[in-house]
């Protein structure tokens, strides 16, 4: 029982640690508003390419998305609808961009 609890408590702590970044928040905000090719996230959050990768790849081992290869493009979205009932109830909400393309990743 012990060792399921850390278990449980280190996922629990990765998932909120990865929301205690403002650029991964940001990040979060366009996904939750449309999926987007990982390349279209630079423009949006004013970051370099390996940054904003750094960024998603923690967002994803943090089981917070999930994504889909589209050719040599990487398609994020939100893991699934709990995530995002968690994530609205946490106060993380949609956030159009002017450079969100609709229907990009779709």
């Amino acid at each position: 029982m012990y060792m399921y609890t850390c278990i449980i408590m280190r996922d629990h702590v990765r998932f909120f640690k990865a929301l205690g970044d403002e650029t991964r928040l940001k990040i979060i905000g366009y996904i939750l508003a449309n999926e987007t090719c990982a390349c279209d996230y630079v423009s949006m959050t004013k970051k370099d390419q390996t940054t904003i990768s750094h960024h998603l790849k923690i967002l994803v081992d943090a089981g917070i998305l999930d994504y889909e290869k589209n050719g040599r493009n990487k398609v994020y979205r939100i893991r699934d609808d709990e995530v995002k009932e968690l994530l609205s109830h946490l106060g993380i909400k949609p956030h159009r961009s002017r450079y969100c393309r609709q229907g990009a990743g779709k």
